[in-house]
Protein backbone atom coordinates (compact mmCIF):
# COMPACT_ATOMS: atom_id res chain seq x y z
CA UNK A 1 0.00 0.00 0.00
CA UNK A 2 0.81 4.12 -0.49
CA UNK A 3 0.98 6.49 2.10
CA UNK A 4 -1.83 8.88 1.46
CA UNK A 5 0.24 11.85 3.06
CA UNK A 6 3.62 11.49 1.17
CA UNK A 7 2.76 8.64 -1.27
CA UNK A 8 5.83 6.70 -0.15
CA UNK A 9 5.18 2.43 -0.24
CA UNK A 10 5.08 0.94 3.19
CA UNK A 11 4.10 -2.33 4.37
CA UNK A 12 3.65 -1.05 8.31
CA UNK A 13 0.27 0.40 10.01
CA UNK A 14 2.41 3.91 10.01
CA UNK A 15 4.44 5.30 7.17
CA UNK A 16 8.12 5.03 7.89
CA UNK A 17 8.83 8.33 5.77
CA UNK A 18 6.58 10.57 7.33
CA UNK A 19 4.97 8.90 10.04
CA UNK A 20 1.32 9.09 8.64
CA UNK A 21 -1.22 6.22 9.99
CA UNK A 22 -0.40 4.16 6.71
CA UNK A 23 -3.65 1.82 7.20
CA UNK A 24 -6.32 4.92 7.30
CA UNK A 25 -4.54 6.57 4.31
CA UNK A 26 -4.67 3.37 2.61
CA UNK A 27 -8.58 2.79 3.49
CA UNK A 28 -9.54 6.75 2.43
CA UNK A 29 -7.08 5.62 -0.85
CA UNK A 30 -9.31 3.26 -2.01
CA UNK A 31 -13.01 4.95 -1.46
CA UNK A 32 -13.71 8.11 -3.59
CA UNK A 33 -14.01 11.03 -1.62
CA UNK A 34 -16.39 14.54 -1.95
CA UNK A 35 -13.39 16.37 -2.57
CA UNK A 36 -11.83 15.16 -6.08
CA UNK A 37 -11.49 11.36 -8.10
CA UNK A 38 -8.68 8.28 -7.57
CA UNK A 39 -6.09 7.98 -9.79
CA UNK A 40 -7.05 4.56 -11.78
CA UNK A 41 -3.61 3.20 -11.95
CA UNK A 42 -2.42 4.37 -8.43
CA UNK A 43 -5.93 4.41 -6.65
CA UNK A 44 -4.33 7.61 -4.78
CA UNK A 45 -6.53 10.92 -4.42
CA UNK A 46 -5.36 13.17 -7.52
CA UNK A 47 -4.69 16.75 -7.30
CA UNK A 48 -7.16 18.83 -9.06
CA UNK A 49 -5.99 21.91 -11.23
CA UNK A 50 -6.53 24.56 -8.27
CA UNK A 51 -4.27 22.66 -6.04
CA UNK A 52 -1.78 22.54 -8.51
CA UNK A 53 -2.11 26.58 -9.98
CA UNK A 54 -1.90 27.13 -6.25
CA UNK A 55 1.48 25.04 -5.92
CA UNK A 56 2.68 27.12 -9.05
CA UNK A 57 1.73 30.15 -7.63
CA UNK A 58 3.14 29.37 -3.91
CA UNK A 59 6.49 28.17 -5.71
CA UNK A 60 6.75 31.19 -8.08
CA UNK A 61 6.39 33.65 -4.35
CA UNK A 62 9.00 31.85 -2.88
CA UNK A 63 11.69 31.45 -5.81
CA UNK A 64 10.76 35.46 -6.91
CA UNK A 65 13.53 37.05 -3.78
CA UNK A 66 16.06 34.53 -4.83
CA UNK A 67 15.95 33.89 -8.68
CA UNK A 68 15.96 38.06 -8.75
CA UNK A 69 19.12 38.32 -6.70
CA UNK A 70 20.66 35.62 -8.83
CA UNK A 71 19.82 36.66 -12.03
CA UNK A 72 21.05 40.35 -10.88
CA UNK A 73 24.24 39.60 -9.82
CA UNK A 74 25.08 37.28 -12.74
CA UNK A 75 23.64 39.94 -15.72
CA UNK A 76 25.85 42.67 -13.48
CA UNK A 77 29.15 40.21 -13.99
CA UNK A 78 29.07 38.55 -17.14
CA UNK A 79 25.82 39.72 -19.15
CA UNK A 80 22.09 39.28 -19.52
CA UNK A 81 22.09 35.54 -20.94
CA UNK A 82 24.58 33.98 -18.47
CA UNK A 83 21.69 35.92 -15.60
CA UNK A 84 19.35 33.89 -17.20
CA UNK A 85 20.92 30.92 -17.05
CA UNK A 86 22.03 31.26 -13.74
CA UNK A 87 18.37 31.65 -13.13
CA UNK A 88 17.91 28.66 -14.81
CA UNK A 89 19.82 26.74 -12.49
CA UNK A 90 18.50 27.92 -9.50
CA UNK A 91 15.40 27.15 -10.35
CA UNK A 92 16.41 23.57 -11.56
CA UNK A 93 18.01 22.69 -8.39
CA UNK A 94 14.95 23.52 -6.18
CA UNK A 95 12.30 21.90 -7.95
CA UNK A 96 14.32 18.99 -8.63
CA UNK A 97 16.08 18.26 -5.35
CA UNK A 98 12.37 19.00 -3.53
CA UNK A 99 10.16 16.59 -6.14
CA UNK A 100 12.44 13.97 -6.12
CA UNK A 101 12.82 13.77 -2.41
CA UNK A 102 10.98 10.96 -0.06
CA UNK A 103 7.90 13.80 0.20
CA UNK A 104 7.74 14.50 -3.81
CA UNK A 105 7.13 18.31 -2.39
CA UNK A 106 8.15 21.60 -3.21
CA UNK A 107 7.25 24.60 -0.57
CA UNK A 108 4.24 24.98 -2.92
CA UNK A 109 3.38 21.63 -2.72
CA UNK A 110 2.98 21.77 0.59
CA UNK A 111 1.00 24.93 1.07
CA UNK A 112 -1.44 23.17 -1.71
CA UNK A 113 -1.31 19.54 -0.46
CA UNK A 114 0.05 17.75 -3.05
CA UNK A 115 3.20 15.73 -4.30
CA UNK A 116 4.53 14.84 -7.54
CA UNK A 117 4.70 10.87 -7.57
CA UNK A 118 5.44 8.10 -9.84
CA UNK A 119 2.72 7.56 -12.21
CA UNK A 120 3.03 3.73 -11.94
CA UNK A 121 3.72 2.82 -8.38
CA UNK A 122 2.54 6.08 -6.30
CA UNK A 123 6.16 5.83 -4.86
CA UNK A 124 8.71 8.57 -5.22
CA UNK A 125 10.24 9.90 -8.40
CA UNK A 126 14.02 9.78 -9.48
CA UNK A 127 15.95 12.97 -9.99
CA UNK A 128 15.21 11.73 -13.77
CA UNK A 129 11.98 12.64 -13.52
CA UNK A 130 12.15 15.27 -11.76
CA UNK A 131 15.06 16.28 -14.52
CA UNK A 132 12.21 15.26 -17.44
CA UNK A 133 9.62 17.68 -15.35
CA UNK A 134 11.64 20.52 -14.76
CA UNK A 135 13.27 20.10 -18.21
CA UNK A 136 10.17 20.32 -20.66
CA UNK A 137 9.41 23.74 -19.16
CA UNK A 138 12.56 24.97 -19.19
CA UNK A 139 12.21 23.98 -23.16
CA UNK A 140 8.92 25.86 -23.17
CA UNK A 141 10.89 29.56 -21.83
CA UNK A 142 14.06 28.93 -24.45
CA UNK A 143 12.07 31.08 -27.34
CA UNK A 144 11.29 33.73 -24.70
CA UNK A 145 14.79 34.67 -23.94
CA UNK A 146 15.42 35.36 -27.79
CA UNK A 147 13.61 38.44 -27.24
CA UNK A 148 11.13 38.09 -29.93
CA UNK A 149 7.68 38.78 -30.09
CA UNK A 150 6.91 35.19 -31.79
CA UNK A 151 9.32 33.82 -29.24
CA UNK A 152 6.81 35.10 -26.37
CA UNK A 153 3.30 34.08 -27.95
CA UNK A 154 4.93 30.45 -28.94
CA UNK A 155 5.47 30.27 -25.24
CA UNK A 156 2.14 31.88 -24.06
CA UNK A 157 0.33 28.86 -26.57
CA UNK A 158 3.04 26.28 -24.86
CA UNK A 159 2.79 27.00 -21.51
CA UNK A 160 -1.11 27.49 -22.16
CA UNK A 161 -1.84 23.85 -23.77
CA UNK A 162 0.63 22.10 -20.77
CA UNK A 163 -1.08 24.05 -17.98
CA UNK A 164 -4.68 23.45 -18.56
CA UNK A 165 -3.74 19.85 -20.15
CA UNK A 166 -5.22 18.83 -16.40
CA UNK A 167 -8.27 19.91 -17.00
CA UNK A 168 -9.31 17.41 -19.67
CA UNK A 169 -7.16 14.13 -18.95
CA UNK A 170 -8.51 11.29 -16.66
CA UNK A 171 -5.30 11.42 -14.63
CA UNK A 172 -5.13 15.31 -14.29
CA UNK A 173 -1.21 15.17 -15.40
CA UNK A 174 0.17 17.43 -17.34
CA UNK A 175 2.44 17.22 -20.42
CA UNK A 176 5.26 17.56 -18.47
CA UNK A 177 4.29 14.78 -16.19
CA UNK A 178 3.21 11.96 -18.92
CA UNK A 179 6.92 13.12 -20.50
CA UNK A 180 7.96 12.39 -16.83
CA UNK A 181 6.05 9.89 -16.05
CA UNK A 182 4.38 11.48 -12.78
CA UNK A 183 1.59 12.46 -11.55
CA UNK A 184 0.47 14.98 -8.92
CA UNK A 185 -1.66 13.88 -5.89
CA UNK A 186 -3.62 15.21 -3.01
CA UNK A 187 -2.64 15.11 0.42
CA UNK A 188 -3.26 15.70 3.78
Amino acid sequence: MYCANCGSETSTARCVVCGHDASAAAAAATTPSASGPLDPVTHLPLGSWGRRFGATLADGLVLILPLLFVESFFTAVAGQLDGVLAGLVVQGLYIIKMTSSSRGQTIGNRVAHTSVRDAVTGGQISAVQALKRWGFMTVLTLPVISGSSVGLGLYVVLALVDNLWPLFDKRNQTLHDKIAGTLVIRVN
